[in-house]
């Protein structure tokens, strides 16, 4: 008997754990008479619009119906009742994670007879107490996007707020620029957990979001910041599911470019002559939906590529002509006359050595400019002492966005999804050997990469399967410029010097600096799968003419339908817990109301 009771238990605890039905919406309502009177037996069916796909469901004793694990789009609802006329509802929206509330009065007649009702949706979520928010296509289309990252949005939803500050983007050399670090609700901004399509969308490395496909590939995505299921685990924070866009029976899609270039702009009021923009970004390309066979196959596409340019504006100190003279003179030890160092001058671009006479290394031109200097730290030697000096450097970036769907109909009760979505992103380096502190290393790349298996089958309206699998990987590569050299090329003499070539780090406390991140490969990979068999919050348990023998307390309540009626368990006197139940001899289902499966 303990055996039994154990396996009951850790069914019920781990069917919650691995239903990950991500993204997903439900319909469901009640269908009454005239009189109001529940209407059992009634056959609901909702129609996806574009596509024809199709699920149905029965009402039961209280008219009460639910058509779980439907894809977000637009449907329409026909209702059938002996004896009644037919009902139908047109151009009802289902949004990501939402359970919609549709109501149906039928009349009295035949099912020859068609009523159409309009404006029957309860857009207020009624069956959960998850505070959520969806990012619907309009906005995502129509609301000014720097660069056109959606996830820019999700700060549109109460208790979303920007938390810079915890160390969750590393930056462009190991986080994908475009990756936001928002908090929910007061949660640290590494505690989100994104989902593209149901899978898994989070760079592990971090926690923070993979590169977001662009807006017109984006059907919708919904923001959830409290209260949402045990269903979404792995973080505390809030949840983002990301909805792409899919074929159709008519053929669809758009072509576009964005520009921003300085030619364009007006002079800002506040703007100084000397800070003009120099942004120049391109963002263009398209999408294509469409059919492969009519009602069965579908196939949607879409690409994207931003060339980003600009003059970067920085500053820096350096060492100056006063600083040089003061050192000639006195940076010896106990304030004789210094020597400047060969390796030294080499990077700063001046002729080594000391000049006075007498010192073991006179040179009347010390510190003077090197006519032949390979390198200089800023430019020529300024004025002054430790001066400040401001340059410009070219920031050459280069986005590469791809996506392909295919949604097929193996058969009518059998969906199969498709999906793929590439990102890479690439920042050229800048070496200026005649302007040493302006160095910045190389991006070479950062490749994000994340496919979706997703396939939906209904075995009866009772037992719907819903299994998705998904691969992410995602790998930074980043290392000094391909023209950079190492300290060996000013002259310093070390007996090993790694390969590629690279600054790795100068600097002068209180002065200036500058060098390269060594070289780094970062890959992360991630394999996530989700089979969804339970979508509300009842389990249910299918007696079959068997008795429960046995309690235990556990964390659920628990419910059992016997052939024709349905019961709920009392609690043990004394237990303000629910109790489950073991079932020896029996077959044990968990069910969602209109879907179940077996353990």
């Amino acid at each position: 008997m303990k055996k039994h009771v154990l396996f009951v238990v850790l069914a019920l605890l781990l069917v919650p754990v691995l239903s990950q039905a991500q993204g997903l919406g439900s319909i469901a309502g009640r269908i009454t008479d005239p009189e109001g009177a529940s209407v059992p037996n009634a056959k609901v069916t909702a129609v996806q619009v574009g596509t024809g796909f199709s699920r149905a469901a029965m009402s039961d004793s209280e008219g009460l119906y639910v058509i779980p694990s439907l894809q977000p789009a637009t449907y329409d609802l026909t209702v059938e009742a002996a004896g009644f006329g037919t009902s139908k509802e047109s151009g009802i929206i289902l949004l990501a994670d939402q359970t919609l509330t549709v109501n149906f009065g039928l009349k009295l007649g035949t099912t020859t007879e068609v009523v159409t009702v309009s404006g029957n949706a309860l857009q207020v979520d009624m069956a959960t107490s998850t505070i959520k928010q969806v990012i619907e296509e309009q906005r995502i289309s129509e609301l000014p996007l720097n660069g056109r990252n959606a996830a820019q949005l999700t700060l549109l939803v109460a208790g979303a707020v920007n938390s810079p500050n915890g160390g969750a983007d590393q930056g462009a050399t190991k986080t994908f620029p475009g990756a936001v670090t928002y908090s929910a609700n007061g949660a640290r901004q590494d505690t989100i957990s994104y989902q593209l399509d149901g899978g898994n969308y989070v760079d592990e490395y971090t926690n923070v979001n993979q590169p977001f496909p662009f807006p017109d590939a984006l059907q919708e995505f919904s923001v959830q910041t409290s209260n949402y299921s045990a269903e979404y685990g792995e973080n505390a924070g809030g949840v983002v599911n990301v909805i792409t866009k899919s074929g159709t029976n008519s053929f669809h899609g758009d072509a576009f470019e964005f520009v921003r270039n300085p030619a364009f702009n007006a002079q800002n009021f506040f703007a100084t002559p000397t800070t003009p923009d120099r942004i120049k970004r391109n963002q263009y390309g398209g999408t294509l939906g469409g059919p492969i066979i009519h009602d069965k196959t579908f196939f949607f596409a879409g690409y994207q590529r931003t060339a980003f340019r600009n003059l970067v504006l920085g500053s820096s100190n350096a060492v100056g002509q006063t600083d040089i003279s003061n050192f000639l003179a006195t940076g010896g030890s106990g304030g004789t006359p210094g020597t400047i160092d060969p390796a030294v001058a080499k990077m700063i671009g001046v002729i080594p050595g000391c000049n006075v006479v007498g010192c073991s290394a006179f040179n009347a031109s010390a510190g003077q400019p090197d006519p032949n200097a390979k390198f200089q730290l800023a430019g020529p030697i300024p004025t002054g002492a430790n001066p400040t000096v401001s340059f410009s450097k070219p920031d050459t970036e280069n986005f590469d966005s791809g996506i392909g769907r295919l949604d097929h109909s193996l058969r009518k009760d059998d969906k199969l999804s498709l999906r793929y979505e590439f990102d890479r992103f690439t920042k050229a380096p800048v070496f200026n050997p005649l302007l040493l502190v302006a160095y910045t290393d190389a991006t070479f790349s950062i490749i994000a990469q994340n496919a979706l298996i997703h396939e939906t089958h209904i075995f009866s309206p009772r037992f719907i399967n819903d299994f998705r699998m998904s691969y992410s990987r995602e790998v930074s590569n980043r290392g000094p410029a391909p023209n950079a050299v190492d300290v060996t090329a000013f002259g310093v003499a070390l007996p090993f010097e790694p390969k590629p070539s690279a600054i790795q780090g100068i600097g002068v406390q209180n002065g200036f600096t500058f060098g390269d991140n060594p070289t780094g490969l970062f890959i992360r990979n991630n394999f996530t799968y989700a089979d969804d068999v339970v979508r509300r919050i009842h389990i249910l348990a299918s007696l079959r003419g068997c008795q429960p023998t046995e309690t235990f307390s556990l964390e659920l309540f628990v419910t059992a339908i016997g052939p024709e009626t349905v019961t709920r368990f009392s609690r043990e006197p004394g237990n303000s817990r629910p109790t489950a139940i073991s079932f020896p001899e029996c077959t044990f289902r968990t069910t969602t109301g209109s879907a179940a499966a077996s353990l």
